[in-house]
């Protein structure tokens, strides 16, 4: 049996595109899983109301079905199943999302033409009942949180790293003849709610890549090769001790080189042997779900 296993022909995951796509569900073995952006429900009308599919989204903004049209509860578990398998994230469309603030909160009195100074970004919202321009709190607040994303900090980092822009923003206000100075203290709070807000939305935190990370995506770009469980095991092996090897010659780390290998590897292992293993299941049941 496990000679059998060893020798199974493991799934090579060449697409990365749903413009590239079967029509039917896309089995995920054949999915580059280091292009997929995240894992979607997708809401769709029917005769007998709305139904939904649990999708996989790549980063060139395509998508493709990952599992059959059903249920939301169906559509949800095959999506969360497959982003915890695979180290993905899910969105819910399906799933109403929490407004920020109302649109009287969020949008203000001000005019550009009334500030001394270019506010960040484009926080202008256009009103046509009054045929003006309006200043929008929550489009302002997101601006500013958008400038300091990209950056290798944890969440909390990232709102301390609001500071500047808000005390930038705190001094065009007080220095407007317009603004009012009690309006200044509420409207700041307003601005670093929606900063905030979109901080947390974006999942703001950049993790670095542990060793089980590196090991699954090296156990990916060795299926690539077109090669059995066997000759991926043997390959991940010899890819993970070069790369150690050259890490622990490139930098200084309290665990061992040697730890982190056996931890990558076991994960690496572990892919290989999930899709060895479905693709033994899938023969043995003939196609059948």
């Amino acid at each position: 049996m496990m000679d059998n296993v060893l020798q199974t022909k493991l799934p090579m995951p060449y697409l990365a595109s749903g413009k590239e796509a079967p029509s039917d569900i896309v089995p995920e073995g054949i999915i580059h899983w280091g292009v997929v952006s995240h894992l979607w429900v997708l809401e769709m009308e029917s005769d007998d109301g709305p139904v939904y599919a649990p999708c996989v989204v790549f980063f060139d903004d395509t998508w493709s079905k990952i599992g059959p049209v059903s249920s939301l509860e169906a559509a949800r578990q095959t999506c969360h199943r497959w982003a915890a398998i695979h180290d993905s994230t899910v969105r819910d469309m399906a799933r109403p999302r929490r407004q920020i603030m109302s649109q009287a909160e969020a949008t203000v009195d001000i005019e550009p033409s009334e500030l001394d100074a270019d506010l960040p970004g484009d926080p202008w919202s256009y009103d046509e009942r009054i045929d003006r321009f309006r200043l929008n709190l929550v489009a302002l607040g997101i601006n500013i949180a958008n400038d300091v994303l990209g950056e290798d900090r944890s969440l909390a980092q990232l709102v301390d790293a609001l500071g500047p822009a808000l005390t930038h923003i705190e001094s065009i206000f007080r220095a407007c003849g317009v603004i009012q100075p009690h309006y200044v203290a509420p409207w700041l709070a307003r601005v670093r709610e929606a900063a905030v807000f979109w901080l947390t939305e974006m999942d703001a935190v950049d993790a670095l890549e542990t060793d089980e990370d590196l090991g699954r995506s090296m156990a990916d770009e060795v299926r690539r090769g077109n090669v059995t469980l066997n000759e991926a095991l043997s390959r991940l092996a010899d890819d993970i001790l070069d790369y150690y090897k050259y890490q622990a010659a490139q930098e200084a780390r309290k665990e061992s080189p040697a730890s982190r290998a056996r931890t990558a590897m076991k994960a690496g292992a572990d892919r290989l042997t999930y899709f060895a293993t479905d693709v033994l299941v899938r023969q043995a049941m003939g196609g059948l779900e």
